[in-house]
């Protein structure tokens, strides 16, 4: 029985395995051609050849046979017969010559350099026009002509520049360089040929400005809006005293005069007498200058915000050393100032600045209309629903929202952002730059690309890494991109060395708040806390808020510092020293940093400024309606986290003698910040003009001023990992006092 098993089955093997070798009768070759044309599948018996088929074509390649491999390392045999399904790869050899020649038929179509170029873009064609090779643009002066053909013209009475550019140009593996020599015209004074008028809307509550229209110019075939200077100072009447300015105009000379009066206060505040000061601007219009006698024309022709940020403070008389004139040369910035039909016009963008930017309030033109603005529109609040959601949603809604931005106004955008920071970036001079020219060449082919995406692109990354500032930030883009477009920081790698340092302690000050007070409401210490048996008190503060008209129940450091320290004393009456907490603190308005100043000292607060394009010194006396706690020992903690105000602070603390600084070298921030509206309708802020200072010297020899950029050096050292350790606080103030 075992017997026949094996026999019945060694015979079912048999059988399988004499199935399993049964030859197939035919296989199937395949062509695959590369692009070539195409050859059909054929069927050849098995064992037997076939015949090579019709050499496949291939537009501007020659054939080079048949391989069984993709790398094309295994010529194909036609003697062998096949025996398995099998592809075959055609190889193919570039017909340099034709390619060649095509390309020289292209390029002989680029037609770029018959005129002199006086336009502000060159079209540079991308793709060939009879055999589509694709064209890459080299310029060899990006400063004149960027690879994307935006022209920067030379300045009017230059003269002409030639420039060559270099069009690569590639047709399937091969690849040649022609070279087009191109004139460009310096600029040319502007010629107005239309004008229109345009509604204007006030949406902020901190100066009461009237709606109206202005009447608003162009040249030819340009998108660069003047206005008159009488119109829109006229127009800005309840932001500025227009009826205190004298504008007087002798042919291609205009002048704005004023005066203000300045009163004069005795020890107890009592006014015993007024000074008056007289300010000059004087326009030329045939040189494209604006010089003024001095910076501090801007100051004194502006009313008073809603918001009262000097209530309860109340400024003695000042130490002044006066500055030199200043001229603004537009010329070199490509900018035009015209006399049109007794018009005497300004670019919009240029009396913006001027005349409005240093005050925080802005004119904002989107192509449809102006909007006059206070601070920063806020691009968070899309439907609008506080003051700045409202200024934003308004700006930012035009007609050009998604369009194509014209070549004029990129330029235009480009020069003003040079303009802009080589007078009033307040840093310009400490960090010995020339020309911000020079710092935006890299960017010439990113923002000059003759793209929306470009320049705003190009403009966000300059601002918040090449600027390097933490007093300098991008906003929002222009209008021409769409109102939910958004340039935002989400790495360290976006910034610049110095705000990266910043960044670095940051994270490790709220790493040690994390560890300290893990349970509490974002990590944050309470508002108070009084230790060593209570004698000591700290107060956490991290900024300096002022409520304002629209909000009078928002934030309030002269409040909170208030009702803080009556809790400290109503909990313990043996206070002796206060901490105040800054080493989280990053800034806020002089006028809550004053106030809670008033609370430590009754003497006047001290507080200087230096201007570096000026070369104006000054020092302001404030004394505060505050009756301040004397016999305490005050300290104030820091890290290089505390900045701009909070940096303030220390600095008047340590130099008045009223305040020990116990931590790290703070952050430093000595520029008050100032908005600035780009002719693209991109908004940014940065580091202005008024360099907060601390003095040393007499009345009798002089006043040496240095800057508070780079932080305060504390009087007693104690590091960030031990800022919130109440034991290291309590030893740092006994080595003090003892």
């Amino acid at each position: 029985m075992k017997q026949k098993t094996i026999f019945l089955i060694f015979i079912i093997l048999f059988i399988l395995s004499a199935c399993g070798q049964k030859d197939p009768e035919s296989f199937m070759v395949s062509f695959n051609t590369s692009g070539g044309t195409e050859i059909s599948e054929l069927v050849v018996e098995n064992g037997q050849t076939f015949e090579q088929p019709t050499e496949p074509l291939k537009d501007a390649y020659i054939f080079d046979g048949w391989f069984t491999d993709t790398i094309y390392s295994k010529p194909y045999n036609f003697d062998e017969g096949v025996t398995k399904d099998i592809t075959l790869y055609a190889k193919w050899l570039a017909d340099s010559a034709l390619q060649i020649n095509r390309m020289d038929l292209d390029a002989a179509q680029i037609d770029v350099s018959e005129e002199m170029i006086i336009s502000s873009k060159i079209d540079l064609p991308k793709l060939g026009e009879l055999h589509g090779s694709t064209i890459t643009w080299i310029s060899e002066d990006p400063q004149v002509i960027t690879n994307g053909g935006i022209v920067l013209h030379p300045t009017i009475g230059s003269d002409s520049v030639t420039v060559t550019l270099t069009a690569k140009l590639n047709y399937e593996l091969e690849t040649k360089n022609y070279d087009f020599e191109i004139e460009v015209a310096p600029i040319s004074e502007i010629v107005i040929l239309n004008s229109t008028s345009l509604p204007f809307s006030n949406v902020t509550s901190e100066f009461n400005v009237d709606s109206g229209h202005l009447m608003t110019y162009f040249g030819e075939n340009s998108s660069i809006p003047y206005v008159d200077v009488q119109e829109f100072l006229q127009l800005l009447d309840g932001f500025l005293y227009y009826e205190d300015l004298e504008l007087t105009y002798m042919n291609e000379i205009m002048t704005i005069a004023y005066e203000a009066e300045f009163d004069i206060e005795d020890e107890f505040g009592n006014i015993i007498d007024t000074e008056t000061e007289s300010f000059l601007m004087t326009i030329d219009f045939n040189l494209n200058t604006i010089t003024v006698d001095q910076l501090g024309f801007f100051d004194y022709y502006v009313y008073e915000t809603a918001t009262e940020y000097g209530a309860g403070i109340t400024y003695l008389d000042s130490y002044v050393e006066e500055g030199q004139s200043v001229t603004f040369e537009l010329s070199p910035y490509r900018f035009d100032l015209v006399v049109h039909d007794g018009k005497y016009l300004f670019p919009f963008h240029i009396a913006n600045l001027l005349f409005t930017g240093g005050s925080y309030y802005n004119v904002y033109f989107n192509g449809n209309n102006y909007t006059g603005i206070y601070a920063f529109p806020d691009p968070s609040d899309t439907v609008g629903s506080t003051e700045d959601g409202i200024a934003f949603n308004t700006i930012k809604t035009s007609s050009y929202n998604g369009l194509d931005i014209p070549a004029d106004l990129i330029v235009a955008t480009y020069d003003m952002l040079a303009f802009t920071l080589d007078y009033f970036f307040g840093l310009k001079e400490e960090r010995g730059t020339v020309t911000h020219y020079d710092l935006l060449k890299p960017y010439n082919n990113t923002m000059l690309n003759g793209t929306t995406d470009g320049l705003s692109d190009g403009i966000f990354r300059f601002v918040t890494k090449t600027l390097d500032d933490l007093h300098s930030s991008h906003h929002f883009p222009g209008y021409y991109e769409l109102k939910t477009t958004k340039f935002e920081l989400t790495n360290i790698a976006q910034v610049g060395p110095s705000v990266r340092r910043w960044y670095e302690t940051l994270w490790d000050v709220q790493e040690v708040l994390q560890t300290t007070y893990p349970t509490n409401t974002d990590n944050l210490p309470p508002n108070y806390r009084i230790i060593d048996g209570g004698k000591t008190a700290i107060i956490y503060l991290d900024g300096f808020h002022t409520a304002t008209v629209e909000d009078p129940d928002g934030e309030d450091s002269n409040k909170y510092m208030r009702e803080t320290l009556d809790s400290i004393f109503a909990e313990s009456m043996n206070i002796e020293n206060i901490v105040v907490d800054l080493s989280y603190n990053t800034g806020g308005n002089l006028g809550a940093l004053l106030r809670v100043l008033g609370y430590m000292t009754e003497d006047p607060i001290e507080m200087s400024y230096l201007n570096p394009l000026d070369g104006s010194r000054v020092t302001y006396f404030a004394e505060i309606d505050t009756v301040a706690y004397t016999e305490i020992n005050w300290f104030f903690l820091t890290s290089k986290v505390t900045f701009s105000a909070a940096n303030l602070m220390a600095s008047i603390g340590q130099q008045m003698g009223f305040a020990t600084i116990i931590g790290t070298q703070s952050g430093g921030g000595a520029s008050s910040i100032i908005p600035v509206v780009l002719p693209d309708g991109s908004f940014f802020h940065m580091s202005s003009l008024n360099v907060l200072s601390y003095r040393e010297g007499n009345d009798i020899d002089g006043y040496t001023y240095y800057s508070i950029e780079h932080g305060i050096t504390p009087d007693y050292v104690l590091e960030v990992e031990f800022i919130q350790t109440d034991t290291k606080i309590i030893e740092a103030i006994n080595n003090i006092l003892n």
